[in-house]
């Protein structure tokens, strides 16, 4: 791990976020790392910063065209989590920046309720803890549309105009 100091000229950046022990601990993230730059939405809610963290002079804004409502995604009294990635898409409330780091408007998220921790992907799966006044709380959730096959394709089948398919199958139960 290295830690540094930067001067940021002209930005106008959000914290990137807190933790606080009083009587219940609280936390929260506005920021997600993707390919060794720190994404940070910009104070007035209208754009994200894509800073370089190994060159703190690349820094580019990148224009929402809307203003953000600016929202918290998870709904947890003690935690908020304000943005997610899943595979290499970033999910604000009602945005999400592409690989491309096109933004793409949304009509806003429902809330992960009780979600305290980042998402954490594994394979098709996003898991997250939480914890609500004195509850404990473990997520799972199947990211969709999930391609799943009984026949385990190495590649999706793919229906073009010039083909005609027809696809049959069989199911059968065995027990375990």
């Amino acid at each position: 791990m290295t830690e540094g100091v930067w001067t940021l000229s002209n930005c106008y950046l959000k914290a990137i976020g807190y933790f606080k022990v009083d009587t219940y601990a609280q936390r929260g993230v506005r920021g997600v790392i993707r390919n060794g730059y720190l994404y940070l939405t910009a104070y007035n809610d209208e754009g994200i910063y894509k800073i370089n963290l190994s060159n703190s002079t690349d820094v580019t804004l990148i224009p929402f065209g809307f203003t953000s409502a600016g929202k918290s995604q998870t709904g947890s009294g003690t935690c908020a989590n304000y943005l997610f990635m899943v595979n290499d898409l970033i999910i604000g409330w009602d945005y999400q920046i592409k690989p491309d780091d096109t933004v793409v408007q949304t009509v806003g998220s429902t809330r992960l309720l009780n979600l305290g921790t980042p998402l954490f992907q594994y394979k098709e799966f996003c898991f997250g803890w939480g914890g609500n006044y004195g509850s404990d709380y473990r997520m799972c959730f199947l990211l969709t549309p999930y391609l799943a096959s009984i026949n385990n394709l190495s590649t999706a089948v793919v229906k073009t105009t010039d083909k005609t398919m027809k696809i049959t199958y069989e199911l059968t139960e065995e027990d375990s």
